[in-house]
């Protein structure tokens, strides 16, 4: 009888361990190679965020965010061309750099470890 409820009881804990899955996001059509792409994603609701950096590759760059839960993420990206870790503004306020802001929801089934989203910097024009 011991060995049964031992049983039950390792089981129903192995049971509630959620484990996230990986998070691709790949960044393409950045304009130039020069400085770094930074990207945040935060879940909603929650005070945790997750930020990762990485040099440009070509005109993409891809981030793998490891152990990922369901949910509703804030996700933010720029293209940090003068790396000062800013976005840079013009004197309207209006950013210089590209940039990314979306509202992602992962959903991991059971029949996959991962999930890959494909953003694309928008770049404003600049009017002189």
């Amino acid at each position: 009888m011991k060995r049964f409820i031992l049983s039950v009881l390792v089981l129903t804990a192995v049971s509630c361990l959620t484990y996230g899955a990986n998070l691709t996001i790949s960044i393409k059509g950045i304009r130039s190679s020069k400085g770094k792409i930074l990207i945040m994603i935060k879940p909603v609701g929650k005070d945790a965020t997750y930020q990762n950096m990485k040099e440009i590759t070509n005109d993409s760059c891809n981030f793998v965010f490891k152990d990922i839960e369901d949910g509703t993420y804030k996700l933010s990206a720029f293209h940090d061309e003068n790396g000062n870790y800013n976005i840079d503004k013009d004197e309207k306020g209006i950013p210089t750099e590209g940039f990314v802001l979306k509202t992602i929801t992962v959903s991991n089934s059971k029949n996959s470890s991962s999930e890959a989203i494909k953003l694309k910097l928008f770049y404003p024009l600049t009017i002189k």
